[in-house]
């Protein structure tokens, strides 16, 4: 029994040495080079043009151009020429997100959408994609799509 006693102090410390963890120290110089640069409103601004393909296809839903600039976007469609619809984005990170204002579709008369978007810019390249929702129901997906662009001149 003596034996045993003597033996709890060893067992305590292996236990407590055992369960401590070494955290690694974080390499934020590492972290900080895989990081793309944040984007800026002088990326953004300007005006720019492209396509929105059907999701999964290479079918063109539209060739769109748009003007932007301090957190809005006018956009028109080559499909729909008499048509501007206005749009909010946020800058978040490497990318810039928005959405439209609530508009009727002339494919889809008397139904309110609105287009979701995301996008990334390098250089005068713009490539994302998006979604269609219906106006009185956020949780819809009409249509999903990808965008590619660039700035024009």
């Amino acid at each position: 029994m003596r034996r045993a006693i003597l033996l709890v102090p060893v067992l305590v410390s292996l236990l407590v040495a055992c369960g401590q963890s070494e955290t690694p120290q974080t390499d934020t110089a590492a972290m900080a080079s895989a990081m793309p640069a944040a984007l800026t409103e002088a990326q953004v601004a300007g005006t720019w043009t492209g396509v929105a393909t059907l999701a999964g296809t290479d079918s063109v839903l539209a060739h769109w151009t748009q003007v932007c600039g301090n957190g809005t976007c006018r956009g028109t469609s080559q499909e729909a020429p008499n048509d501007t619809i206005m749009s909010t984005y946020t800058l978040m990170a490497d990318s810039s997100v928005g959405q439209t204002s609530p508009y009727t579709d002339p494919s889809i008369p008397g139904v309110q959408i609105v287009d979701h978007w995301s996008a990334r810019i390098v250089g005068d390249s713009v490539i994302g994609s998006g979604r269609f929702v219906l106006a009185s129901n956020p949780d819809s997906v009409l249509v999903r799509y990808n965008i590619r662009g660039t700035r024009s001149p």
